[in-house]
């Protein structure tokens, strides 16, 4: 290949663009702000370096966010300052209180995380300034929001101008990977045999599926979501999820109803079962191509589900409702197929009039004002590092001196929201990098004579930092960077200086180590263990109360919310945490295994959920008193289980909890079917809706029987004993 074709075939990758738009914007904001002789130039490169480190959100919108983030702190700086000019005890509870409600609200409201973090350190930062006059303040915290509204505007511009990212191609690959795994589950849950092999792949498939339904929703804001490819049809993108959500909880619980037609010949009782089944994955197929390959024609094909009401009559009553339940949950699927079909049409439409958002679902009193606890904490723990920060400044005035008041909180902010983020491991790679950086200080910048010099030298750094380091490594290189490479109008070299932001750094890091044990604890195999604790109690709690308590009060509606948000959310929490365990310790328990816990816990929560909208549904006392008293017998074992889980997670049950899932199913079986004359009596008094309430309640019983038995299979292969161990490292 000669010289010109190869320069041709030559792309830089994402990676290198990215680097390479931080870099530049990095030495764009230093020469505007030196040349304009401004108080403090570092305070806008500071802003650039802090905002670069999230990977996402680069756009015109969250740039406005991050301004209104720096204008909150400018009016909240001064505030404070206004309120308590003498009372240091005043001023630093002031400003623990200001950052534990930024904190709460970056992890709060998501949408606004940007906005949020910037108010926090932004704040911390202008209070961190030297001033002896009320003017100084007000000077400095003008300054201070000036340049790093300067430096957020350049940074943005840049990024979002050259070589600008959409997401839209991440969003099509996994709305179409989405589709096409629910089209292979509703394919296997149709197969006329379910042999193992087909439960294996069955498993395995509603595996992709949670992990594709997370990653969509992901997307929504990741890097590039905020590009007008992609915010023309968000609204559409958005109910697309909803809708595969939907799906999927049909699923589940077709699947358990399907557990229950044993006894059935099912192509005898829907004899064109196969059309109809070819028809509904026509549509999920169709609706892959269109998001895919682009706009169309499409033709929605009327299918309907045609029973047999002589043979449907001819079975016994358990076997009735089993089919009665399935039949309602097939109605679904071939509803929600043709609204996936066509949002799928709208989203590849040229017109932006018909967006839908996304439904919100109408919570409760009681589930708006339900508190997650692991937030709590986070409040608290970055409240007390803010106070106890500034006393160490106050009473011991350290390296770092009044900055102490500056970096503890802003990576606090980070630890609080990330708790699985180790700060000892930042101390000796802290010490080598910040160390490198003040070689450059001593011996290279001294040498440089021109703008264009100091240009070239944060370029290289910069671009370095950010195309060759990730994770701890690269916050702190921006850290060093910033703080030992600063430039002033007037500028003077001393090595005390820089060298004594080391030992501060240093310190820093491994005091916020020490109080993130407030959190949780930073060992994540330990959190884990702990925060699967924590799922068990509240799941054993949902069984013991619905079950026992059919009218709560104010206090139990309010307990039952708390530990339904815990169900939801704590498997996302264990998730995070184990991406944290170092396997080079623990090579017992294998990455593989920890996923498989992880997705039967998630599915267990779907279980779960799924069995309280059923014990909701109306009921006539279940119509008979043998069906109730079998059914608390089932809650109980349930119960027991859940309990034995909290107190000992190396509980071996998988066994006995299958057989007495088996004994339960035929229990009930037999006490319908001996009860036939009855239930046909009650016609009249029983509707045919609260008869399939009826086994839609069943089937949630036996889907969460199953989902426990697949969690306690899996969990029986880990080590749990091995993750109490005591491991430094």
């Amino acid at each position: 290949m000669n010289h010109p074709e190869a320069v041709k075939e030559f792309h830089l990758s994402p990676k290198a663009k990215e680097a390479i738009k931080v870099a530049l914007a990095y030495c764009i904001v230093n020469f505007i702000a030196l040349k304009l002789d401004w108080m403090n130039p570092y305070w806008a490169v500071f802003a650039v370096a802090q905002i670069a480190l999230f990977p996402a959100g680069q756009s015109l919108r969250n740039g406005g966010l991050r301004v209104a983030g720096v204008i909150l702190a400018m009016f909240a700086c001064l505030f404070i300052y206004t309120l308590a000019p003498q009372d240091r005890w005043l001023f630093i509870s002031l400003t623990a209180v200001w950052m534990m409600f930024t904190t709460y609200m970056m992890m709060k409201d998501e949408k606004h995380s940007y906005l949020w973090n910037v108010a926090g350190f932004a704040a911390v930062a202008m209070w961190a300034i030297v001033a002896d006059t009320s003017v100084d303040v007000f000077n400095a915290a003008l300054y201070r929001a000036v340049e790093t509204i300067m430096g957020i505007v350049v940074y943005t511009l840049v990024t979002v101008f050259i070589w600008p990212a959409s997401n839209a191609s991440t969003l099509k690959k996994l709305s179409v990977g989405l589709t096409s795994t629910q089209a292979k589950i509703f394919q296997l849950l149709g197969s006329a045999v379910i042999t193992p092999e087909v439960k294996k792949t069955l498993k395995a498939t509603a595996e992709q599926e949670l992990q594709l339904l997370g990653a969509l929703k992901h997307a929504f804001y990741a890097k590039g979501s905020e590009t007008y490819e992609v915010q023309e049809s968000i609204g559409f993108w958005k109910e697309y999820h909803n809708l595969s959500y939907q799906l999927a909880q049909s699923f589940n619980r077709l699947n358990n109803s399907f557990l229950g037609l044993v006894n059935i010949d099912i192509y005898k009782i829907v004899p064109k079962l196969d059309e109809y089944r070819e028809e509904i994955i026509r549509r999920l197929e169709l609706a892959q191509n269109l998001i895919s390959k682009g706009g169309g024609e499409f033709k929605i094909k009327p299918v309907v589900l045609d029973v047999d009401e002589a043979y449907l009559k001819s079975l016994a009553p358990f076997d009735g409702l089993a089919f009665t339940s399935s039949r309602q949950e097939l109605e679904k699927v071939e509803k929600l197929s043709q609204e996936i079909l066509e949002c799928a049409h709208n989203i590849v439409g040229d017109s932006v009039s018909r967006k839908i958002a996304a439904p919100e679902k109408q919570q409760s009193i009681y589930e708006r004002l339900v508190p997650d606890i692991d937030h709590l904490k986070s409040i608290a723990f970055i409240g007390v590092l803010t106070f106890l920060s500034a006393c160490i400044w106050i009473f011991f005035d350290p390296p770092g001196h009044r900055y102490w008041m500056l970096l503890p909180p802003t990576i606090g902010m980070m630890v609080a929201t990330i708790p699985q983020m180790k700060t000892n491991q930042m101390v000796l790679p802290a010490f080598f990098i910040l160390s490198f950086f003040l070689m450059i200080y001593v011996f290279v910048m001294p040498q440089l004579t021109s703008i264009i010099e100091l240009s070239a030298l944060y370029f290289i750094c910069i671009f370095c930092i950010f195309y060759f380091l990730t994770g701890v490594y690269q916050l702190i290189a921006v850290i060093g960077v910033v703080t030992k490479l600063m430039v002033h109008n007037e500028q003077v070299y001393d090595f005390a200086i820089p060298a004594n932001m080391i030992i501060w750094s240093v310190a820093c890091y491994a005091f916020i180590y020490v109080l993130s044990y407030m959190l949780n604890s930073p060992r994540p195999q330990r959190a884990l263990t702990n925060l699967t604790r924590r799922y068990f109690r509240s799941a054993g709690f949902l069984l013991s109360e619905i079950q026992h308590n059919n009218k709560p009060g104010i206090i139990g509606k309010f307990k039952i919310a708390f530990h339904r948000y815990e169900i939801r959310t704590l498997p996302l929490k264990m998730k995070s945490w184990s991406r944290a365990i170092n396997h080079k310790h623990f090579p017992t328990n294998t990455t593989d295994e920890i996923d498989y816990l992880l997705y039967a816990i998630i599915s267990l929560s779907d279980s779960i959920e799924e069995w309280i909208r059923s014990n909701g549904l109306p009921q006539t006392k279940y119509i008979l008193g043998e069906t109730k008293e079998e059914l608390s017998k089932w809650n109980r074992g349930i119960e027991s289980v859940f309990k034995n889980y909290h107190d000992d997670l190396d509980s071996s049950l998988s066994g006995q909890a299958e057989l007495d899932l088996k004994n339960h199913i035929t229990t009930l079986e037999e006490v319908i079917n001996q009860h036939s004359d009855y239930i046909e009596k009650m016609k009249t008094n029983v509707s045919s809706q609260e008869k399939e309430n009826l086994f839609r309640l069943i089937g949630s019983y036996q889907g969460l029987s199953h989902s426990l038995i697949s969690y306690a299979s899996v969990a029986e292969q880990i080590n749990w004993k091995h993750w109490d161990k005591e491991v430094f490292a």
